[in-house]
């Protein structure tokens, strides 16, 4: 077993990733930031990195993979329903779409709301 790997009681990769997670846990928190997608407190358990708006399939993925300024911070519950996505409807945070778990806001509900109706049929 590896030194370092002994001290820190976990593979020192793993160890490097989890500091990097609580670092950044830890600027979200101090910058003011809530949950992107409900607005709710962050916790650190629970805390994930987002992009907010899809990069994949975009007209230049790479730009928008990596363009600061499309990164946001929520819940991991709140970014995994927002794959769960509808194409088609606006929502109030200027996206296309909207998700089923995350924002509460009108537009979103009456979306939900007609989309659940059309599934049913």
């Amino acid at each position: 077993m590896d030194k370092k790997q002994k001290q820190l009681g976990m593979n020192p990769s793993t160890a490097q990733a989890r500091l990097l997670r609580d670092l950044l846990f830890d600027f979200a928190v101090k910058s003011g930031h809530k949950c992107f997608r409900c607005g709710e407190s962050l916790d650190r358990k629970t805390f994930s990195i987002e992009h907010i708006e899809n990069w994949l399939d975009s007209d230049n993925p790479v730009e928008k993979f990596f363009d600061i300024k499309n990164i946001a911070y929520s819940h991991l519950s709140c970014n995994a329903g927002a794959s769960r996505t509808v194409r088609g409807q606006v929502r109030r945070h200027g996206l296309k779409r909207y998700n089923t778990y995350g924002c509460r806001c009108e537009v979103c509900k009456d979306a939900k709301s007609k989309y659940n109706k059309l599934r049913v049929r």
